[in-house]
């Protein structure tokens, strides 16, 4: 199959350094030299030279992690979907991580122009003793008239598989049709926020101090839910980008600091 964007990435281990062994891409995906932050993390920025997502799109990500490898990978900029008016835009992306693997994974916004339909499908296929960050943004694109909710669809489909067992399976499903404004949907908010983090040193200690630290912020909605495995997810409902991205920001902090006693990663985007 002939994709618009295609990567393929394996990072392993070697002299107790993690590297990149292997690299291909294709279409409009291009990557840059990796950047090894100061404890060795690998830090690589995935660029699309395209300009946007576009009606009959087709995108494919697969990255895997060998065994005691640690890896981050981020974007340049925001993802655009414009109108898609047949057959509307779809992207895979598949993890695989060995044992006592790391993969950061940290997305722009995904921003959904008028009559955007995307479909995106994320699986992650882990060990109990590998670990799993990402996160992500939804946003309305902008429109000459203001209102908000002009897309068509959005699908997010995340299924995580520990050792072998499927364990999460998250589905956000948007459809501006059914009244997205109203109760039970977002209620008022624009933007969404995720955060997932796989480590089996999550605790209810941690989970505490995330929902202490985040309580008390204005003009925002937060949930924060401990997983079936060790872990956890936020969710973020907000009504612009730097509040969402202020958020991850203050929980990457405590996290890094509880989990690994270090600061956060610097993913350079300023």
């Amino acid at each position: 199959m002939t994709y618009t964007g295609y990567l393929q990435l394996e990072v392993g281990k070697k002299h107790d350094r993690s590297v990149i062994s292997n690299s291909y891409f294709d279409g409009v995906f291009k990557i840059t030299r990796p950047t090894y932050l100061p404890d060795g993390l690998p830090l690589l920025t995935l660029i699309h030279v395209g300009g946007g997502y576009v009606d009959g799109d087709r995108y494919k990500t697969e990255v895997t992690i060998g065994d005691g490898a640690k890896f981050a990978l981020t974007t340049q900029a925001s993802t655009k979907v414009y109108k898609c008016l047949k057959h509307g835009v779809s992207q895979e992306m598949d993890y695989f991580l060995g044992n006592e693997s790391e993969l950061f994974l940290k997305q722009d916004s995904l921003i959904l122009y008028k009559n955007a339909d995307f479909r995106q499908y994320t699986n992650v296929y882990m060990k109990s003793s590998s670990v799993f960050y990402y996160t992500e943004i939804v946003t309305p694109g902008w429109s000459a008239d203001g209102l908000l909710f002009q897309y068509k669809k959005l699908a997010m489909k995340m299924k995580v598989y520990v050792d072998g067992r499927l364990e999460i399976f998250d589905h956000q499903l948007l459809q501006p049709c059914n009244q997205l404004e109203n109760i039970m949907q977002l209620e008022g908010y624009s933007h969404i926020g995720t955060l997932f983090i796989i480590h089996k040193e999550v605790n209810d200690n941690l989970l505490q101090e995330l929902r202490h630290t985040l309580k008390d912020i204005a003009d925002v909605r937060v949930g924060i839910s401990e997983l079936n495995v060790k872990g956890l997810v936020i969710r973020i409902l907000a009504c612009d980008t730097p509040a969402i991205e202020s958020i991850f920001s203050k929980c990457e902090k405590i996290l890094h600091e509880k989990l690994y006693n270090t600061e956060q990663i610097n993913w350079r985007k300023n």
